[in-house]
């Protein structure tokens, strides 16, 4: 997997897709905690960690989530 960098606000608008199963509590800290963003790999190790309740997909969990994750940044960086 390739690594790129997604910033503050993208975290803060990726809530609703890749953090919709993270409470808001742990969602928040993961903004505050990240002023200059963070890393894709970074990200999805997050979301495995704090994601209730576990997402079902048969198959390769990363790549799932890496597929959410590139699809809304392609969408948002146009």
């Amino acid at each position: 997997m390739e690594t790129y960098h997604i910033t503050n606000q993208e975290l803060i608008e990726l809530k609703q897709t890749m953090g919709f199963r993270v409470t808001d509590l742990h969602w928040n800290e993961l903004v505050k905690s990240h002023p200059e963003g963070c890393t894709n790999t970074e990200l999805i190790a997050f979301v495995k960690k704090w994601m209730d309740p576990p997402y079902k997909v048969e198959g390769d969990l990363d790549a799932h989530l890496e597929n959410i994750l590139k699809s809304f940044v392609s969408f948002v960086r146009g």
